[in-house]
């Protein structure tokens, strides 16, 4: 089935073919008829101009009065039609032309007899030879010839003209149909620019821009596709952070519900502790609630956590600024407190990055975490590079590294490598999702590479272009 925009195209195309073939046709038709117009006229006129001239030299002849012959003929000199009168041997007995004594045409011009002429191209190799007719009259018992030519330049001077304009007139014609071609694709570029600015205004989030229509078919009905895609979008944009702000405030009003009775129970264990009213049959049970609440805690802030992230990530307007990453590396190293891990930090202290200082110290604390409580690294390396498109900051460990089948699962939510020992450390399974999300606010990357017994390297990278 062919589309409208591609049926557009062939119509006026065929258009613009069919007018050209119209005009060259018609140009065509015009110079035939003129051709053979003229030159029925050419023989028309010299038949005639032979019956009078005939009537006149004939009692001339019969009296073999040569001088008057030669008078009547002097009396022609000037007129663009010459003669000349042979006698039956075809001697020249006098012409209007005293310089034309050549001999008797053999036979009739083929110009004058065709039925018209062909496309010829005026030189002046022609301009002294002549075309005409010649016929064998009889009167009585003598016979004589009679010749009328015509130069072939004046001849073809008119023909030319017309084959001139002719081609003028095509060539109009193909100036026609290129300035039709020419104001079709201006027309077009002007629509298809117009088009470009409004998607380019809503691909950046102005989806509220008017697009125009076009009143021809070509870019109508992309035109109308794009402006209900808009529509549509917008109102799935619209619906979309209705069900994040539904999200947010249902993970709000939960987080506050669930922080509400953990707090009290918080209270309560923190008052037995201070009246040291547990015996020890007690006390287990004790640290059992104590270490639970304590986890569900963490679990709470770091699903509340996440929530923020990726109802951040939706947003146009973000609370980024400039800071210096080195200063903010060392603080969250400091305020983490690990004494018994050696920090390898090595970064520049010009560093600066564009983005939120608080997120980024919770994804370096959650890296380190990670690395701190499984891998079981008696180092860690943390290094900053500035190159020339990124921001890279690499974070490795020399610890028990992770298998290959948990690669491509580590950035899921509550997944746990180790659940038993998770468990034990206390881990929520949500530390390296943040770390991902708060990668992916940023506009960067983030990419694992590990060996078992030898360590994991985390390699994270933020585009300058959006610094």
């Amino acid at each position: 089935m062919i589309k409208k925009r591609d049926l557009y195209w062939i119509k006026r195309i065929i258009a613009f073919l069919i007018i050209t073939l119209i005009f060259g046709a018609i140009s065509l038709f015009n110079l035939i008829q003129f051709n053979t117009s003229y030159m029925q006229e050419e023989r028309e006129e010299l038949q005639v101009f032979k019956r009078q001239i005939e009537w006149a030299v004939t009692p001339l002849i019969k009296n073999n009065n040569i001088k008057e012959l030669q008078k009547y003929c002097d009396d022609f000199k000037d007129e663009d039609v010459e003669f000349r009168i042979f006698d039956k041997n075809k001697k020249l007995l006098a012409t209007s032309n005293p310089y034309n004594t050549s001999n008797l045409l053999e036979k009739d011009s083929k110009i004058l007899n065709s039925k018209y002429n062909k496309f010829k191209i005026y030189r002046h190799s022609i301009r002294d030879q002549k075309i005409g007719i010649r016929e064998k009259i009889f009167t009585d018992d003598y016979k004589y010839y009679l010749e009328i030519t015509v130069s072939q330049a004046d001849v073809m001077k008119s023909i030319l003209a017309a084959q001139k304009n002719s081609l003028i007139f095509f060539i109009i014609c193909l100036l026609f149909f290129i300035s039709g071609l020419i104001q079709v694709f201006y027309t077009l570029r002007n629509s298809f620019n117009k088009l470009e600015d409004s998607v380019i205004e809503i691909a950046n989030g102005n989806l509220d821009k008017q697009i125009e229509i076009p009143k021809f078919g070509l870019l109508k009905e992309l035109t109308i596709s794009i402006k209900k895609m808009s529509k549509r979008l917008k109102i799935q944009i619209a619906r979309l952070k209705q069900l994040e702000q539904y999200k947010s405030d249902f993970l709000q009003n939960i987080t506050h519900e669930i922080k509400t009775p953990i707090t009290a129970i918080n209270s309560a264990i923190e008052l037995l502790e201070t009246k040291n009213s547990i015996n020890n049959e007690d006390r287990e049970c004790f640290d059992i609630i104590r270490y639970q609440t304590n986890a569900i805690n963490i679990l709470v802030n770091d699903i509340l956590s996440l929530s923020e992230i990726e109802v951040e990530k939706t947003n146009e307007d973000k609370d980024f600024k400039w800071f210096n990453l080195k200063k903010t590396i060392k603080s969250t190293l400091d305020y983490m407190s690990i004494s018994d891990i050696r920090f390898n930090f090595i970064c520049d202290d010009e560093i600066k990055i564009y983005g939120n200082e608080d997120l980024i110290s919770i994804m370096m604390s959650n890296l380190v975490s990670n690395a701190v409580k499984y891998a079981g690294t008696p180092k860690i390396d943390i290094v900053v590079n500035n190159t020339d498109d990124n921001i890279e900051i690499i974070v490795r460990d020399f610890g028990i590294g992770i298998a290959p089948e948990h690669i491509n699962h580590i950035f899921e939510r509550f997944y746990r490598i180790h659940k038993a020992r998770s468990r034990q450390m206390g881990g929520t399974g949500l530390g390296l999702s943040i770390v991902k999300n708060i990668v992916e606010l940023h506009n960067g990357t983030i990419e694992v590479q590990s060996e078992i017994n030898k360590g994991t390297t985390f390699t994270i990278k933020f585009p300058k272009e959006n610094q």
